[in-house]
């Protein structure tokens, strides 16, 4: 019998449909650990606040305001999960360090040092994410992370994770959408404790220091999309070799 041939059309659908398949498969393979920057070791910026929406900021939290009040500050991370911030408010001079599960906040012109242990709070050293910046550290510690697609960001497609810290039971979950080529975050948006929609942060205006990439414009908004301030960075290093007396106090 004469073998019978398939038609054109039939093959190519054939190859598409795998295509789709395999195409598929890459991205269930994609993690948010593959967008961490293992070249990084230590980190300084000064963060000034250019603006603040003092209404807006209440309506996301009344404690997330108060951090707001700081108009200047300069930021030091090291690894692991290494984070010191000196600013300043007015006259005041507060310092903030967080060391392994030890949180420390001085202010020495009213004599206060308050030390507080925060095991099993994952979510209050944060580290290098409010800065853009994903580090193997922070995703080593009880973090769990799912890849939810590709979504569209400022006009681009990126992929998007959603994550949450397995050691505090009544964790918030994240949003961050991620630059796959400079490898630093885009967009992160942050659910309330009830799963609802509560701050988000646009990270922007990135540029390269010592082959890392690193935003310099950090916007934030309220859940109904309100601009709630708006802080930048300079004169920013990478790998400069930080002492780690710096996160003693």
């Amino acid at each position: 019998m004469p073998r019978q041939l398939l038609p054109l059309g039939r093959i190519l659908g054939s190859i598409f449909v795998v295509c789709l398949l395999l195409a598929g498969a890459a991205r269930a393979e994609e993690a948010l650990s593959d967008f961490t920057q293992p070249a990084l070791r230590d980190f300084t910026a000064a963060a000034v606040l250019v603006q603040k929406n003092d209404a807006v900021l209440n309506k996301i939290g009344r404690g997330f305001a108060e951090g707001y009040r700081l108009r200047e500050s300069l930021i030091r991370y090291k690894e692991p999960q290494k984070l010191r911030v000196d600013a300043k408010a007015g006259f005041i001079s507060v310092r903030y360090v967080v060391n392994g599960n030890q949180k420390t906040t001085q202010v020495p012109m009213l004599h206060i040092s308050k030390v507080k242990n925060i095991a099993g709070r994952p979510g209050e050293a944060q580290g290098m994410l409010d800065s853009g910046i994903l580090t193997a550290a922070f995703l080593a510690n009880s973090v769990a992370s799912r890849s939810v697609g590709q979504r569209e960001c400022d006009g681009r497609t990126v992929p998007v994770f959603e994550f949450w810290f397995t050691a505090d039971k009544l964790s918030r979950h994240h949003l961050l959408y991620v630059d796959p080529e400079k490898k630093l975050i885009l967009r992160h948006d942050v659910d309330d404790r009830y799963g609802h929609p509560w701050v988000r942060y646009m990270l922007k205006q990135p540029i390269q220091v010592a082959g890392i990439w690193v935003p310099t414009r950090l916007e934030v908004y309220s859940a109904d999309n309100h601009l709630a301030a708006v802080t930048r960075y300079t004169s920013v290093r990478v790998n400069t070799g930080l002492s780690d007396s710096l996160f003693r106090l």
